[in-house]
């Protein structure tokens, strides 16, 4: 794994949480949020998504909602 590689990881509600997913996989577009992962007994599902921090939104790291 790179050094630029982080992982995040999402705990909510299941529509709350892959919507949340969604939208931050679009800020990185290189990733894909994993499937929701259940833990028996709890209502809350876990959702991580890979982002590669170190690259520029030019070569496709991100997209820059702040410029």
């Amino acid at each position: 794994m790179s050094a630029n590689v982080i992982t995040i990881e999402i705990r909510g509600l299941e529509p709350a949480a892959v919507k949340a997913a969604e939208q931050i996989s679009a800020l990185f577009s290189a990733t894909v949020p994993a499937p929701p992962c259940r833990t028996r007994g709890e209502d809350e599902v876990l959702v991580r998504i890979q982002a590669d921090i170190g690259r520029t939104p030019d070569a496709g790291g991100y997209t820059d909602t702040c410029a």
